[in-house]
């Protein structure tokens, strides 16, 4: 009889887990002490914030961004979180936009991946078709040093493009693997970065996109997610767009 209800309740305890499972967006994963992956960093964006505050409000324990007035990748546009990260209806909002001379963008770093070696990164979100800007959400080493101790993007490209990934060796040759997923990002994709020791393996929503074996990182690396302009020139003066992010979660390897 006894052994009935523990097995009874032991039953109810693992639904219950396998319901917490279940993510927004309509792609499970599972994560725990009997899974390959343990949960690590949670964001989910809930506590407003305006235009200009990002940097002081509560966020700023678990996200740094990169100052105004930096130059961004391409060299075009310009860094200005003050002037275009908000958090509104449980989304982080990034106002890509023009503003005189300015192509602005901007770069926010998960504080608490650094020193991260190997993890699964998940980030929900959709972009504005804002052609000449784009984004990245990489996986860049704590080093600072690639391609030596390489690199990982995904998604990454043009805003009126499609999402594409990136596997960067860690190899000074700049060897990479590169995946398009011909799907565009005006629309909520969840996109995920299973890095092992092994491998390093691309999901949009849910279904793997592409596989890299070779040449995989191996030295610790924090996530950025970074919107800026894509290197095609500098944008039309009108364009304009937001990218929104609806939560990003972070587990680490548990083998």
């Amino acid at each position: 009889m006894k052994r009935g209800t523990l097995l009874s309740r032991s039953l109810v305890v693992g639904l219950a887990v396998a319901l917490l499972l279940v993510i927004p967006g309509g792609v499970t994963y599972a994560s725990g002490w009997w899974s390959e992956w343990k949960p690590g960093m949670r964001e989910e964006f809930l506590r407003p914030v305006p235009t200009g505050a990002f940097e002081t409000s509560p966020y700023a324990r678990s996200w740094t961004v990169y100052p105004d007035g930096w130059k961004d990748s391409s060299g075009y546009g310009t860094y200005a979180p003050t002037r275009v990260l908000r958090v509104e209806d449980g989304v982080l909002k990034f106002h890509v936009r023009s503003e005189g001379r300015e192509y602005l963008g901007a770069a926010v770093v998960a504080n608490p991946t650094f020193g991260q070696t190997f993890g699964r990164y998940s980030v929900r979100w959709r972009a504005d078709p804002a052609t000449g800007y784009g984004l990245a959400f990489l996986l860049w080493p704590d080093s600072e040093r690639s391609p030596d101790d390489g690199e990982i993007d995904f998604a990454e490209g043009s805003l009126h493009k499609t999402i594409t990934a990136t596997a960067h060796h860690a190899d000074p040759a700049e060897v990479k693997d590169m995946f398009d997923s011909r799907v565009s990002m005006q629309d909520w994709h969840t996109s995920t970065v299973e890095w092992t020791p092994s491998s390093v393996v691309f999901y949009l929503d849910g279904k793997v996109l592409g596989r890299s074996d070779v040449g995989v990182p191996r030295k610790p690396m924090h996530l950025v997610l970074q919107i800026g302009t894509d290197g095609n020139g500098a944008p039309h003066p009108d364009e304009m767009g937001e990218v929104e992010v609806d939560w990003v979660h972070v587990d680490t390897y548990n083998r």
